[in-house]
């Protein structure tokens, strides 16, 4: 092996060094015949880089020792690392989590590296059952692998869309261009083909996604790689400091106290989601910046309409 990357490098290092630790003295050429391990590459990995490993501060009772003389090698743990790690329940909980989130993207090989591990940090807990149910948004997972093949085949979808803030369904034709996920929920950013700009529709309100032969027609400057979630007009607004909860996930440009008060700029682009959002904040809530064709009062007298 005349070439190697860094991460096969930092790999065959990971693993020869429990095995150079057991053998108590081996020679380099084994080490290098063992791992596949260019001798030179190893000897500056072993030299140059083993002998910086350890943990804070950093002193020399916690960094690993290396030896070599005559070709032959040794390597002494430090003491810390003589002590088993314990992971704290939350450390454990975190690392469940991110485990199951990854693995939700493939399910192909149940019995895999990650699977493996995932089964054993669970019985490391006394567990021998499934404890973290890991949700990441609420779809139909056909629906986005549907959306994704699309999207890599470059060809458009035709979708029927709800849209909350004006209450309405439409029919559209899309080209998804990518995806993520913000607050629990999954988005896909497509250019749309009816409003000839680009849009964000979010996955679970897509009733029916039909994946057609037409590839995407957008030009690279309407790619919908380039726009982001809180794009649109913005407007400014004043409101007492004790609603500040209200704009937990609301994707604010700006946020400031003054006094008793906030002032808060936000993107917006229907008024409807305007009207919604200084109903939950009160009558003493106020536009700074910003009109809309429907005030905040008419909407009050739609609402107690309903009721009436």
């Amino acid at each position: 092996m005349s070439r190697i990357s860094s991460t096969d490098r930092l790999a065959r290092l990971i693993a020869a060094i429990p095995w150079i630790v057991a053998q108590d003295g081996v020679s380099i050429d084994e080490i290098a015949d063992r791992f596949d391990y260019p001798r030179q590459v190893l000897l500056e990995d072993l030299e140059n880089v083993l002998f910086l490993v350890g943990v804070p501060p950093y002193t020399p009772d916690t960094l690993i020792e290396v030896i070599i003389d005559d070709d032959m090698v040794w390597i002494d743990y430090a003491d810390w690392f003589s002590r088993p790690m314990r992971l704290s329940a939350p450390e454990i909980l975190s690392l469940l989590a991110a485990g199951e989130a990854a693995l939700a993207f493939d399910k192909a090989d149940d019995a895999g590296a990650l699977a493996r591990g995932l089964a054993k940090l669970r019985l490391s807990t006394g567990s021998t059952q499934d404890t973290v149910d890991v949700g990441l948004g609420t779809l139909a997972t056909p629906l986005l692998a549907s959306l994704r093949a699309a999207s890599k085949a470059q060809v458009c979808v035709d979708i029927s869309y709800y849209s909350f803030s004006s209450n309405e369904r439409s029919e559209r034709r899309i080209e998804p261009a990518r995806f993520f996920l913000d607050s629990g929920r999954w988005y896909v950013g497509a250019y749309c083909h009816s409003a000839e700009d680009e849009r964000v529709f979010r996955v679970d309100r897509i009733e029916k996604a039909t994946n057609t032969k037409q590839a995407f027609t957008s030009s690279p400057s309407n790619s919908p790689g380039t726009f982001e979630l809180d794009a649109g007009p913005e407007i400014e607004l004043s409101t007492p400091v004790e609603f500040a909860h209200v704009f937990e996930g609301v994707p604010v440009r700006s946020i400031e106290t003054e006094g008793d008060l906030l002032s808060v700029k936000l993107a917006a682009t229907s008024p409807r989601w305007i009207e919604q959002l200084f109903l939950r904040l009160g009558p003493d809530a106020k536009i700074v910046h910003g009109e809309f064709g429907t005030s905040v009062v008419d909407a009050a007298q739609r609402l107690k309409a309903r009721y009436e």
